[in-house]
């Protein structure tokens, strides 16, 4: 062979050699503690003796990229950079990865982690739990989100279970308020069950959603959209006579970049315009037979932000912003049995003032102090002014009756000092989750609400009570409540890691001051770190929920007069006079406490494979000194009591006296499987099915017994149980140009009860069960759901990265396969509907999305 033939093959192999040969890359994101992006940074990679493989500079929004690499073991290194302390950690490189996320503390914390491109690593930090629901900015336009409502759509991934009686909490940049604040592009992220025994906050992590929302940015870049659906394109509801002229329209965005030219400060700027034509259906049963009709519901929302970053140094970061939220709703509360008669209007605005800042005291202390300024006005108005008709399982006429204005205003307060040093990462916070002055203005039912046992009883009018209430109706008082918290992780050794809390909370109201809550959870890794065992327990203290003091503010004799008359004569005297009737009262019982919660868990994590990871988890709870409501006048009856008869009260200077206690208790018991990952291919997200059971003797602190002198015969399933949950959201085929976002929802049934439909205690509350007939023993249907979108962006220009301008366009279809899912089945034995549903959730709609971002 001639010298020139042999040194052909040798290039040829050569240049065969370096084309098998695999070059792979790292991009991924750099942020503070807060979430924040932190921009000019810089990023190693080295080999395991030292050499330099590649390096970069993290961009503006924080984002970095290591091109030209091979498989192998490095170290990625983040040099210390601006108060931030050096950050190393062990990286096995087997393929390229598109979503590294490394977060600098104030001193480096080595952490041995496996990174692949999906990150489906292991580590035993308290708050890296597999079984976090956790969804990006990025991700939140890749699946179907009905009417651009984030915590809409994630919420069935919460437990009710670990919700509190204010509702589902909702955490917002670290600090609690009502609603997200910001549009929905401007969120950055979604997390639910992270760290679930964490003592930062006061629930467990499936009875919150934490939200991050984006920072501003040195650099210009926005989104715009524009969301729309229209009733053509919608199938009909199950209980619709016709499909009714529905109409949606949302314009929603943001934009961010620097204030000056200094590079120190910058903004983010988000708003929100939702244009909602609806309706509701009524399915109700009338004297005269069958009322179906739809009613229009129409209703409009205004959101708008603004938020100022400054850089004082490279220590010293503040953030000043403001949010705005209006909104009003027509013809509100009808559908189902309540008739367009007895709907009500709304008109609500909340405005907040914001204030964040970051101070890095030494190289490894961290001060950061949010508060928040917030100011709420709520007005209700009934559509009709008229006296209130009900008649049980059949439909509720007349007028509302619900007149009420109320304001609030509340300062929120977040001190959390965080020092991290060798094996120990330590958080203390001082909180004032509300410190709120408020007012109400309560009109309600001014002429009265009349209440039958059936539709005979209404034709004979015979109702079985009559209320009523006159009064100033206004009142002035103060809800504060005061938490603080002290949590250290401990890596106790290279395979197990520890994280130690207490919390301390109080409120008004509630007279004890001895709240303290223990958490404490632990995660060992044995061998390489394939399998983590996690275990957990703490106490979570409830609070009195939503605006409950108020009712006792107000209803106290004096503020307002509210009487009951039980078996009255119909119809009511039009200028009747009930000055001389006995008084309603509502009272917190001399013995209440604050109710709290233990929850305990052990659970196992395994990576099955390199972008899979799977979970099992028992979880368990004992819920102690649960609110309820009892009439703690009500009348002792004889042995055979008559239906028509009216019995005296104990107390004959009073009539119903409602009081709060703190007697019940719920019992948890579940199991919890969950997938996250990338299964080939095909399909990339997360998954979780929970088979439980939740029991209680209490539907919360409004809910009273039948039997008001033996309370504690109300144990069955709690309202909320549901035997089996099944959620999906994620990708099919994702990274394609035909990629399908999805969310599945399978659940069986919550239960009701069957009620005799008569006031068979005399109390007025008309929530009698038959004899030996448990609380919630019948069963409601199931709900199924399908969601799809398929979204495509198209590139309008041919620069990447930062310089990028996109132009978006989506179909989104919820409930897919048209399944009509029930709700709102009537208990009463005495209506023609008992064990029916009346309502049931839309069905087959589509949405369409258009938008731009650069």
């Amino acid at each position: 062979m001639s010298p020139r033939h042999l040194l052909a093959l040798l290039l040829l192999a050569l240049s065969c050699s370096s084309f098998a040969q695999t070059v792979l890359s790292v991009r991924g994101s750099i942020l503070d503690p807060t979430g924040a992006a932190i921009p000019g940074a810089t990023v190693r990679l080295e080999t395991t003796a030292g050499v330099l493989a590649s390096q970069s500079e993290s961009d503006a929004k924080g984002n970095f990229t290591l091109n030209n690499l091979s498989p192998g073991n490095y170290s990625l290194i983040v040099p210390t950079y601006s108060g931030f302390a050096a950050y190393t950690a062990p990286l096995h490189l087997t393929t390229s990865i598109a979503n590294v996320k490394i977060t600098l503390f104030t001193q480096s914390i080595n952490q041995e982690v496996n990174v692949d491109d999906t990150n489906q690593s292991l580590s035993t930090d308290s708050s890296a739990n597999k079984d976090t629901v956790s969804v990006s900015g990025d991700d939140l336009r890749k699946i179907p989100v009905f009417d651009q409502d984030i915590v809409a759509t994630l919420t069935p991934f919460l437990d009710s279970s670990a919700g509190s009686s204010g509702g589902t909490t909702i955490i917002v940049d670290g600090v609690e308020m009502k609603s997200v604040g910001v549009s929905a592009s401007a969120i950055q992220e979604v997390r639910i069950n992270n760290d679930p025994y964490s003592a930062e906050f006061t629930r467990p992590g499936r009875g919150r959603i934490e939200i991050t929302t984006k920072p501003g940015s040195p650099i210009f870049h926005g989104e715009a959209n524009f969301i729309f659906r229209d009733a053509i394109f919608n199938a009909k509801n199950y209980f619709s006579p016709v499909r009714p002229p529905e109409t949606r329209r949302i314009y929603e965005g943001h934009i961010g970049g620097p204030v000056g030219r200094d590079g120190h400060t910058s903004f983010i700027a988000s708003a929100s315009y939702r244009q909602q034509d609806t309706a509701s259906v009524v399915n109700a049963i009338g004297p005269n037979g069958v009322i179906s009709e739809n009613v229009l519901t129409p209703n409009r929302n205004s959101q708008y932000s603004m938020r100022v970053t400054h850089d004082f140094s490279p220590n010293h970061r503040l953030s000043v912003g403001y949010n705005y939220e209006g909104s009003t709703s027509t013809n509100a509360g009808v559908g189902g049995i309540t008739l367009p008669e007895a709907g009500y209007n709304l008109n609500s605005r909340e405005d907040d003032a914001i204030f964040n800042d970051r101070l890095i005291l030494t190289p490894n202390l961290i001060n950061q102090l949010l508060v928040t300024f917030e100011k709420d006005e709520d007005v209700t108005k009934s559509v009709t002014d008229a006296p209130s008709i009900q008649v049980s399982g059949s439909f509720i006429g007349g007028g509302a009756q619900a007149d009420i204005a109320r304001t609030e205003n509340t300062i929120h307060v977040n001190e959390i000092l965080t020092w991290s040093r060798g094996k120990h990462y330590l958080r203390v916070g001082v909180q004032l989750p509300q410190f709120s002055r408020r007012a109400v203005d309560d009109h309600t039912n001014r002429l009265g609400t009349v209440k039958f046992a059936s539709l005979t009883n209404y034709a004979a009018n015979t109702p079985y009570v009559f209320t009523a209430q006159q009064g100033s109706g206004r009142a002035l008082y103060w809800i504060n409540e005061l938490g603080s918290f002290i949590q250290d992780q401990i890596k106790l050794t290279p395979h197990l890691q520890a994280s130690l809390g207490l919390r301390y909370d109080w409120q008004t109201f509630l007279p004890d001051n001895n709240n303290f809550s223990p958490r404490i959870s632990l995660a060992y890794a044995p061998g390489k770190g394939k399998t983590i065992f996690r275990t957990g327990t703490g106490f979570f203290y409830d609070r009195t929920g939503g605006d409950f003091p108020a009712t006792v503010k107000l209803h106290d004799g004096v503020v307002l007069h509210s009487i009951q008359i039980q078996n009255p004569t119909f119809p009511i005297p039009p200028n009747f006079d009930f000055s001389n009737v006995p008084t309603n009262l509502a009272r917190f019982d001399a013995h209440v406490r604050t109710p709290y919660a233990i929850q305990y868990s052990v659970g196992v994590e395994r990576q099955i494979h390199k972008t899979i990871t799977v979970t099992a988890a028992y979880r368990g709870q004992v819920g102690v000194k649960s609110f309820r409501s009892r009439d703690a006048n009500a009348p002792i009856l004889p042995p055979d009591p008559i239906l028509s008869a009216n019995y005296p009260r104990p107390n004959l200077n009073y009539g119903q006296i409602q009081q709060i206690e703190s007697g019940g208790r719920n019992l948890l018991n579940a199991l919890d499987l969950s997938f996250r990952g990338q299964a080939g291919r095909w399909f990339s997200g997360q998954a979780q099915y929970t088979f439980s059971r939740f029991e209680n003797n209490t539907g919360g602190i409004n809910a009273f017994p039948q039997n008001q002198y033996n309370p504690n015969d109300e144990w069955g399933r709690a309202d909320q149980d549901r035997r089996q949950r099944f959620n999906l959201i994620g990708n099919i085929n994702p990274d394609h140009w035909l990629s399908l976002g999805l969310i599945a929802t399978l659940y069986t049934g919550t239960p009701y009860t069957e009620t005799t439909g008569n006031d068979d205690f005399h109390t007025g509350l008309g929530n009698a069960r038959p004899a030996g007939v448990g609380r919630n023993t019948l069963k409601a249907g199931g709900v199924a759901s399908l969601d799809l979108i398929y979204d495509h962006d198209f590139r309008l220009t041919r620069e990447t990265g930062d310089k990028a301008k996109f132009l978006s366009a989506g179909v989104s279809a919820f409930n897919v396969l048209n399944h009509a899912n029930f709700t709102s089945y009537i208990g009463s034995l005495n209506s023609s509907l008992f064990e029916h549903p009346t309502a049931a959730l839309a069905g087959r709609q589509l949405q369409f999305s258009i938008g731009y971002s650069f």
